[in-house]
């Protein structure tokens, strides 16, 4: 058989028209917009899974145990840095908070400058006094590198800087092991854990931090910091006390309730002394009350929520 004798048709339609085609001149953008299209919910969930679906979220312990004292050497820094963005490219360090967790009655320090170089300078005199050879942070690598970039840009000689240790609190509460070790699990955020560990409540959302900045609010630009830095410092306590190596002569009896032990360190309400104290105010009831000034985190007299201390 031939190509001609093989069967075949074809129908051509046509439109007389005056309009001339469109065609795009050199340069022209077009733009769409796509809108997309809802996905259909067909899952059913029946009722007896719903109320055990929010019957089994995370436990959150009514008293929790008391957080170990300790007093050792001083080689440990716990860090944490505000910043106007999160690229070192595109924002400025606002503020550098550290705390030493090694010491008996941690107390956060905070430098806060009129500039992001005069910052750095405060800082970097202060570490030149120090023997810190480790940072501790919650994704410490973020403040650890954001401040190498701005010792580049101030050209600053500072060789101790990059030959610090890191001990990622993030890395540690994702995989539990330092070495890496594939796999997919959430991170988690440092007030997820808090919430969850200690029972504590964010001290405001991070957004706040850049209002405070436009409004030179440097007061609560350090209690915000502070806030973070306490935090990260019992991650670290807790993780020295699942693996038994805090180096210490003097511990809390862990078989006691936090209540019980009504230390700075701890997230109990401190016993009535003469010490000097400060008005407080409860983020979830707005209940006003005092705390000793030199405490970390007392606890709500009226709802029991954590309250950090505003001045650490």
């Amino acid at each position: 058989m031939t190509n001609e004798d093989l069967p075949s048709s074809i129908k051509i339609d046509w439109v007389e028209t005056t309009e001339e085609p469109f065609v795009p001149k050199t340069g022209t953008t077009i733009f769409a917009e796509l809108t997309p299209i809802e996905r259909e919910e067909n899952t059913y969930y029946t009722p007896e899974y719903v109320d055990w679906y929010k019957e089994t979220g995370p436990v959150y312990i009514p008293k929790y145990e008391a957080v170990p004292e300790f007093e050792g050497v001083q080689k440990e820094l716990i860090i944490n840095v505000e910043t106007t963005r999160v690229k070192p490219w595109e924002g400025q360090i606002l503020c550098i908070g550290v705390l030493d967790p090694n010491q008996l009655e941690p107390q956060a320090l905070n430098f806060i400058e009129e500039n992001e170089e005069a910052t750095v300078n405060a800082f970097l005199d202060w570490f030149a006094t120090t023997r810190y050879s480790t940072l501790i942070g919650y994704n410490v690598s973020f403040d650890y590198r954001f401040i190498y970039a701005s010792l580049q840009k101030y050209r600053k000689t500072v060789p101790r800087w990059t030959e610090l240790e890191l001990y990622d609190c993030m890395q540690q509460q994702k995989q539990v092991k330092s070495a890496y070790v594939y796999g997919n699990n959430p991170t988690g955020k440092l007030e997820d854990w808090a919430t969850l560990l200690l029972g504590a409540q964010p001290y405001a959302k991070q957004e706040k931090v850049w209002e405070w900045a436009k409004e030179g609010n440097v007061e609560e630009i350090m209690n915000f910091n502070s806030d973070k830095l306490v935090k990260t410092y019992y991650l670290w306590v807790l993780d020295k006390v699942v693996k038994g190596t805090i180096e210490t002569n003097e511990t809390t009896d862990n078989t006691s309730s936090t209540e019980e032990h009504l230390g700075e360190s701890t997230l109990g309400n401190p016993s009535p002394t003469t010490q000097e104290s400060i008005k407080v105010q409860c983020l979830n009831c707005l209940q006003e009350q005092e705390m000793p000034k030199s405490a970390k985190v007392i606890r709500c007299l009226v709802c029991g929520t954590p309250i950090s201390n505003p001045a650490l």
